[in-house]
């Protein structure tokens, strides 16, 4: 995708705001807490309406109608006392003839019966007779019609102002929750791009919210998008370029190196003197050093490629048959004996492993050749391979001197030689570099240790099919 040029992208920023988002939530939670509020006293309104709640006054109210009564009765008994009243009835002396009073609130019926201005948060009616004295209890403020409920429940406003809480707190809840979704949702886009970007994948199109701090950090994020790919094309391309200058030079400089070997070894076949023979021998042992360097850049050069090319279907069989067939050839060069050895988890020839092939049969050929390299002539290689679940291994055990605590450390490293053992110093770690890089990106490893069998140097090397 190509660069989207910045008026583009500033008219793809979201017009809305985070301030804005949230003041419409708040806006909205607020009226949604009035309404509540609104249908829990309508609620409250018809319950006292149907009887189920007396009203704050309703104590007044039914004392007015029953005073009269209360105040003829030829006796003061339960049955004509309001059912929202408490009562004591008085002789003239202040004795107690009847009433449902508590002591300690008879004591306080008393006192206002001495002076009518007394109060302990709750009020007195007195209603004088004949010879005695009636004072009623009672409360101004709403009543359940429930007896019980009265004296075991909260007082109706109470429990109406506890009730209007616990559910203003539960839409407060769900419009926080509500907003916290629309947030995330917002940021998706922002989420996705930054996947896009950890995941190396910088040909992708960013998706804007409509949120205008969100879109400002994704116009960020594209502008540091195309500058990465930029960068990272432009890397490629220079080593690209770095690689074919490599390649033309290693091919320029091999042509004269081949004539002054040739020449030099058929000075040596000439008659010549001692000294003109040690002159030609370190022609020709220089001419080979040089070339032993310039296939180290050769295979520096490779081994800096990676993995270009995508895995491909093959049969296990002919890989195997291919890395067994130069193996052998190989052997026949430094003159070893090869042990191969096949654990395979069937015989089907049908067998199918998807990897880049050329590039694991190098692999494996690097960890063979450097055994090869290290072991004397006439020893044996041991080569176990193995395949099952889609993971090909091979472990290959040679004769050699085996492997430093250095080289076990640090040899598959890119550049590393260990000049007291097996690296030689013309090697320069490429080989087993290459492999490592081979073998995890197919998803496998290898392993450098020594052979308790051999004695030698052990590598196990595996891929997993992609």
């Amino acid at each position: 995708m190509g660069r989207v040029k910045s008026k583009n992208k500033k008219n793809k920023r979201g017009t809305l705001g985070l301030g804005s988002m949230f003041e419409a939530y708040i806006f909205l939670m607020g009226f949604a807490l009035v309404i509540w509020v609104i249908i829990s006293y309508f609620a409250f309104s018809v319950l006292i309406n149907i009887g189920a709640i007396y009203p704050a006054n309703y104590a007044e109210y039914r004392i007015n109608e029953v005073f009269e009564q209360i105040e003829t009765a030829n006796e003061v008994t339960e049955d004509i006392i309001p059912d929202v009243c408490h009562y004591v009835v008085f002789s003239e002396d202040g004795e107690v003839i009847s009433g449902n009073l508590g002591e300690k609130d008879v004591e306080t019926a008393r006192k206002v019966l001495a002076n009518k201005n007394y109060s302990d948060g709750k009020y007195y009616k007195v209603i004088p007779r004949t010879d005695e004295y009636v004072v009623l209890q009672y409360r101004l403020k709403p009543q359940y019609k429930s007896l019980w409920m009265n004296e075991h429940m909260p007082n109706p406003e109470i429990l109406l102002m506890l009730f209007v809480l616990f559910c203003c707190i539960g839409i407060m809840q769900i419009f926080a929750k509500r907003f916290g979704y629309r947030i995330r949702k917002k940021m998706a886009p922002m989420r996705g791009a930054l996947v896009q970007i950890g995941d190396r994948n910088l040909d992708f199109e960013i998706n804007y919210s409509g949120v205008r701090e969100i879109d400002e950090c994704l116009v960020a994020l594209d502008d540091m998008r195309y500058a990465l790919k930029t960068s990272l094309q432009k890397q490629w391309e220079t080593e690209q370029e770095k690689n074919r200058q490599m390649s033309a030079l290693v091919h320029d400089i091999k042509t004269p190196l081949t004539v002054v070997r040739g020449n030099s070894e058929l000075l040596l076949e000439t008659e010549l003197t001692d000294e003109q023979k040690n002159y030609a021998d370190y022609i020709s042992g220089s001419v080979l050093q040089i070339q032993n360097y310039v296939q180290t850049l050769i295979e520096v050069t490779k081994s800096q490629e990676g993995i270009s090319q995508a895995p491909v279907n093959v049969n296990v069989y002919d890989v195997l048959a291919d890395i067994k067939k130069q193996t052998l050839g190989l052997s026949e060069v430094y003159q070893h004996q090869i042990n191969w050895k096949e654990e395979l988890e069937s015989e089907n020839s049908d067998s199918v492993i998807s990897v880049v092939y050329g590039h694991v049969v190098r692999a494996v050929m690097n960890v063979v050749r450097n055994a090869a390299e290290h072991t004397p002539k006439g020893s044996v290689i041991n080569i176990t391979v193995t395949y099952s679940d889609g993971e090909l291994a091979f472990t290959v055990e040679d004769s050699g001197s085996g492997f430093t605590p250095e080289g076990l450390a640090h040899g598959t490293e890119q550049f590393f030689m260990d000049d007291s053992s097996r690296t030689g110093g013309s090697h320069y770690g490429i080989g087993l570099f290459f492999a490592k890089k081979v073998a995890e990106e197919h998803g496998g490893k290898i392993v450098l240790a020594n052979s308790n069998e051999t004695s030698g140097a052990k590598v196990e090397i595996s891929f997993t099919s992609q």
